[in-house]
């Protein structure tokens, strides 16, 4: 099985691309299409102008709008869904990635056809021209990974490889970060950063976490969308 994933554009279609929409509509032609443990990550949380910054970054506009993951027993069968995605929305760029599941969401496992709890915060990352590739991925993949979960409140954490694009005119990104947490994190960054009432231990955290990042990603080189988060069953279901 390979793991696909297409970050979207809705363009002129934003107001179509709801969860009715992705539920009761894209997601059973997709099932048809032979993708098994679909997952939607959907960027409609609002204004986060008095978020936290980190949510802000961006180097691409205008920003995608949400990504589309799926397995296929492989990568040369998706041309019937990813026709579908194509149809579905402005612009798609897709991948195939490696997933590694640092940090699986036993805390609050995601239901059918609900969203998660709280938000997923979906990173994109760039290969920094100051280091090669196999730097780039031992920082990330081997190192990263533990700070990520220890100075953050997290409770679910999935580092996606990329292998190659799939789409043509794809972003350059290298990697993409899918991290769920709390609902408060959205607006508390104490919180976010596995520190609420403790000062101390916040600007630990704090200080730990971005001098990890900037040993591997450049301020030019990172998108950051939050997202709501709908996950469905391994099985074909039934149209709704």
């Amino acid at each position: 099985m390979q793991k696909l994933l297409y970050a979207y554009w809705a363009g002129a279609t934003r107001s179509e691309a709801t969860r009715e929409h992705f539920l009761t509509r894209l997601a059973p032609d997709l099932r048809d299409a032979g993708v098994e443990r679909l997952q939607f990550n959907i960027a409609d949380l609002g204004d986060l102008s008095d978020g936290l910054e980190h949510l802000r970054l961006a180097t691409m506009s205008p920003k995608p709008d949400g990504i589309v993951s799926f397995w296929l027993s492989s990568a040369w069968r998706r041309e019937p869904a990813e026709r579908l995605l194509a149809d579905a929305f402005q612009r798609i760029a897709g991948f195939a990635v490696v997933e590694s599941t640092v940090l699986r969401n036993d805390l609050h496992p995601p239901q059918a056809h609900e969203r998660t709890l709280g938000f997923s915060q979906v990173s994109f990352l760039q290969l920094p021209p100051r280091l090669s590739q196999e730097e780039w991925r031992d920082r990330w993949l081997n190192r990263h990974s533990r700070i990520a979960i220890e100075t953050q409140s997290n409770f679910r954490y999935v580092q996606n490889f990329v292998a190659y694009p799939l789409t043509p005119d794809a972003p350059p990104w290298r990697g993409i970060v899918e991290e769920s947490f709390p609902p408060e994190a959205l607006r508390d960054l104490r919180l976010f950063y596995d520190a609420r009432g403790d000062e101390e231990k916040f600007q630990r955290n704090l200080q730990a976490m971005m001098d990890s990042c900037a040993a591997f990603i450049d301020a030019d080189g990172i998108d950051v969308l939050a997202t709501s988060e709908y996950q469905l069953p391994a099985e074909r279901e039934p149209r709704l």
